[in-house]
């Protein structure tokens, strides 16, 4: 499955040079798997705080750079962790991951 992502489009969107957007996209790119790495431990662990700040983090990025289905995910993630309500994190962490891995730049 790939997730494609027209950079111009998001450029065009934010009024951004595509270089802007391309180096944005790099750093979210990087910072959403570190998030995603802590996101898991946090649910091994049974860390309510640490899937939401992880979730918060990925949310606010992605929504950012015009990401909405990512941002959306996180977003709910966010939210259940938020209230600790025992949801299926696992299941929810692997769409997350997926999709952000299958991220495919459209040039």
């Amino acid at each position: 499955m790939n997730y494609n992502i027209d950079l111009q489009n998001i450029a065009d969107q934010l009024d951004f040079d595509l270089e802007d957007v391309e180096m944005l996209m790099g750093l979210f790119l990087d910072t959403a798997k570190e998030s995603l790495s802590k996101m898991e431990q946090g649910i091994v662990n049974h860390n309510f705080e640490d899937i939401f700040i992880s979730a918060h983090s990925i949310k606010g990025s992605a929504l950012n750079l015009t990401l909405t289905d990512i941002s959306q995910i996180a977003q709910n993630i966010e939210i259940e962790a938020r209230a600790k309500n025992n949801i299926d994190y696992l299941e929810q962490y692997k769409l997350l991951d997926t999709m952000i891995s299958d991220i495919k730049i459209l040039n």
